[in-house]
């Protein structure tokens, strides 16, 4: 895995690194590009320049990227994946009040908790409150709750 910045992946075949410059043979004004959006819980990736996508030349320029999608750049292939791991992290929140859906306490500011990958509801992961690793499962959605579980998603799944 190679990542893009924080919490995007490219999964590839060694020298995949390499999707990340200019394809050989094209100018300084045609770079490949990964640009990131974020809107509230989703991100978004977009990949601009000479490449192909699932095989496909991107006859635009542009594309949004999807979980899975193959990229390739002057040969190099690799794929795309969002997903995140879960990571026990401060809680660091505005105004709103955030509630753990397994204890249904208030999660405090800077209080050790985990974000779930999949859903992105808060639980308490501390020693007297391990709310995350309490059940195999997020309390709201199937994602895993071992810190160590890995990615779920890998190019070898296909």
């Amino acid at each position: 895995m190679v990542p893009l910045t924080d919490g995007a992946l490219l999964g590839a075949t060694p020298g995949a690194h390499a999707l990340h410059l200019q394809p050989r043979g094209q100018s300084a004004d045609r770079p490949v590009t990964f640009l990131r959006s974020e809107s509230g819980r989703r991100e978004s990736w977009v990949l601009t320049g000479a490449a192909r996508v699932n095989g496909m030349p991107l006859l635009t320029g542009i594309h949004v990227l999807r979980d899975g999608d193959e990229v390739e750049v002057n040969g190099v292939r690799a794929f795309f994946s969002a997903e995140v791991l879960a990571q026990v992290r401060p809680l660091l929140r505005g105004d709103e009040l955030v509630f753990c859906p397994r204890c249904k306490q208030e999660i405090t500011t800077q209080s050790a908790a985990v974000q779930c990958p999949q859903c992105g509801v808060w639980h308490h992961q501390s020693d007297d409150l391990p709310c995350w690793t309490y059940s195999q499962r997020c309390a709201l959605c199937d994602q895993p709750t071992a810190l160590d579980a890995g990615y779920r998603w890998t190019p070898g799944k296909l």
